[in-house]
């Protein structure tokens, strides 16, 4: 470094005038999002996303609960941890969401924040706000947002559930057998997520002639029923929010038609289209990413001793496709291939495993690959999908086809 170490005429040296801009720039630029890094599941709000994070169409049903923050804010900071731990309680049911008051004061100015931390809750509708004045912890916090989730799952008794099964009979719908006296949260969540996609149904286990009819004595138990169907579908997998609705959502979007016997054998053949982490290979390509209209995430390892991906990263691809699930600009299917099996492949793409690609197909298949050399961490693929939103990707013509 070159300085000029005269003094100002009020004696300051002029190394210490630049160590202080350069002190004051780096803390303007670690502003935003100080408190929420990407492996937060709270979802930093600027004024290029706000607005559309209220009132975005797919999610007019879904709470939203925002913390207005300030970086110089004790309590504020003193909170985050308590924050971050809602946002997983609440992790596909509420959208919890942060402003960072010092970056986006009108933002703040607009919904009249004057102290930090504030937390409103938006309720489903996205029309007005309602102030938190409790304490401020994980507990307190969870127990006043869930006061405002609704939901549209239908109470099945014997009586209604032949109403239940016909309404809408082309369609499949869910069960969920269960011995609590209250909805689950996670139902409701997925009650909104599917409304108008999928029905959802809540069978007491004191139910007895319901769980008589399809066979259900342990209890949670969630079936994919529909009329003329020989044999219910059970969800076998973890019960958690991602997996869930990757499952439901397969079966709303894909196996929607009128021929019930077809529709289990064809899911029965190709199981990929009801796993919420598939693999890609010469069968499923055309379900898993060639045929879906969206940009295909390809992550490249190799697969465990079960012949599955890695349960490190199942688990890391599940909390990433819970954040990025409703990016508004960009559609993501997720999917994995083992470089062992399909060598020709992955030699076309350039990549070896761990490798992470990102796949556009239509007229023309191009693809773009993630230069880092791991990849697969949380944080890696998340700032992939972000340069994927943000245009910031140099695909390559893919001329060869599928595996």
């Amino acid at each position: 470094f070159f300085f000029d170490h005269s003094q100002n005429s009020r004696g300051v040296p002029a190394r210490m005038r630049v160590l202080a801009l350069v002190l004051a720039l780096a803390a303007l630029v670690a502003v935003d999002g100080k408190f929420y890094e990407k492996d937060s599941l709270v979802e930093n709000l600027n004024p290029m996303n706000f607005y559309n994070h209220i009132k975005k169409p797919d999610s007019m049903n879904k709470v939203k609960v925002i913390e207005f923050y300030s970086n110089s804010c004790a309590t504020c900071k003193s909170f985050v941890k308590d924050y971050n731990e809602l946002a997983k309680q609440l992790k596909g049911i509420v959208k919890v969401a942060a402003v960072d008051c010092d970056a986006h004061k009108k933002i703040c100015d607009d919904y009249g924040v004057s102290s930090h931390p504030t937390l409103k809750v938006i309720p489903p509708g996205g029309f007005g706000t309602q102030d938190y004045a409790g304490e401020r912890n994980t507990k307190s916090v969870y127990s006043w947002t869930v006061k405002f989730i609704t939901h549209f799952v239908d109470k099945v008794t014997a009586d209604s559930l032949d109403g239940f099964l016909n309404a809408q009979a082309g369609k499949y719908k869910a069960l969920l057998f269960t011995d609590k006296p209250k909805t689950p949260l996670i139902w409701k969540g997925l009650s909104v997520d599917l409304h108008n996609k999928m029905t959802l149904g809540e069978v007491k286990s004191s139910e007895k002639g319901v769980c008589s009819r399809y066979k259900v004595t342990k209890f949670p138990t969630i079936l994919v029923v529909k009329p003329g169907q020989k044999k219910p579908i059970k969800y076998e997998a973890k019960v958690e929010y991602g997996e869930l609705f990757e499952f439901l959502n397969r079966y709303q979007e894909t196996f929607a038609m009128e021929k019930p016997q077809q529709d289990e054998e064809d899911a029965a053949k190709r199981p990929w289209l009801t796993e919420s982490f598939p693999e890609m290979h010469a069968l499923s390509a055309p379900d898993v990413c060639y045929g879906a209209d969206s940009v295909c995430v390809l992550a490249v390892t190799k697969s465990a001793s079960d012949g599955k991906p890695p349960a490190d990263l199942n688990n890391v691809v599940m909390s990433v496709k819970a954040k990025y699930s409703n990016s508004g600009s960009a559609k993501f299917s997720f999917t994995w291939i083992d470089s062992d099996k399909e060598k020709a492949f992955c030699e076309a793409l350039g990549v070896s495993a761990p490798g992470l690609i990102a796949l556009r197909t239509g007229k023309r298949t191009r693809f773009g690959r993630s230069e880092l050399e791991n990849p697969l961490s949380q944080e890696a693929i998340g700032n992939f999908l972000d340069r994927v939103i943000g245009g910031d990707i140099q695909y390559k013509p893919l001329k060869d086809g599928p595996p």
